[in-house]
């Protein structure tokens, strides 16, 4: 059952110690990964106005260490925690390894605050990427997603953590591949030709020719030899696919 709270008091506090607060799966179909994770602690609120999440956003600011996600009166309070934030920083890197192994382009924004009012759904991913259009929206300082396209790639690592099904949400943002990194195996997703709803695919959209689904072995390779040492052997795999070693 999920705990009710007040939203001004989320918002006094800030929610630096946030509660394990579970939603039956029943109540919403946003409402389906239930599975605890010990890398966030996190509180889910409910009946929540979308007004009420535009302020909160507002009044948080834009460098929060809280994660917000937010679906038809749902809202998912996230605060990551280092089990959480190391891998997702390596996927930073490891997507620049494809880039550059590749010669493309990239533009990184990291959790950008993503929303659509109309569908009233917001979330901010663990990383974003813009790849496929990254020229198109090079050195442009605020998006707006009435005129620019959004990221080509999300990336959201042990999804878990979250009773919030966010899969809905990139939908309703025409995102166009989604990673998931949950329990040390890496699945790839991609948006359906309708834009409703996500596949699951054994390719990448945005590297076809990288083995994307390794990469959970990169990100334990550098527990074990350190982060860049993994980005080394990473980019070494990806030069000898590209038969380039």
């Amino acid at each position: 059952m999920a705990q009710r709270h007040s939203i001004s008091g989320v918002v006094q506090a800030h929610v630096t110690q946030a509660d394990v607060a579970q939603v039956h799966p029943e109540k919403h179909p946003a409402a389906k990964d239930t599975a605890p994770s010990t890398a966030t602690t996190r509180i889910v609120l409910e009946g929540i106005s979308w007004e009420t999440y535009e302020r909160l956003l507002a009044e948080t600011g834009e460098h929060r260490h809280q994660r917000f996600t937010y679906c038809d009166g749902f809202l998912e309070i996230m605060v990551p925690l280092e089990q959480h934030e190391e891998p997702t920083r390596l996927f930073d890197d490891f997507v620049a390894v494809f880039v550059d192994e590749l010669g493309l382009e990239l533009r990184k924004l990291g959790s950008l605050t993503m929303k659509d009012p109309t569908q009233q759904k917001g979330l901010e991913p663990d990383g974003c990427f813009y790849i496929q259009n990254e020229a198109v929206v090079r050195g442009v300082e605020t998006l707006d997603f009435e005129i620019h396209p959004p990221p080509d790639l999300a990336v959201e690592v042990d999804n878990s953590h979250g009773s919030l099904n966010k899969f809905p949400i990139y939908a309703a943002l025409k995102i166009s591949e989604v990673w998931r990194l949950r329990r040390g195996i890496l699945t790839i997703y991609q948006l359906n030709a309708e834009q409703t709803d996500y596949q699951e695919t054994s390719t990448s959209l945005a590297f076809p020719q990288m083995p994307v689904q390794e990469l959970p072995q990169f990100v334990e390779r550098a527990k074990a030899i350190g982060q860049r040492s993994a980005v080394r052997e990473l980019a070494k795999r990806v030069r000898t696919i590209l038969g380039q070693e």
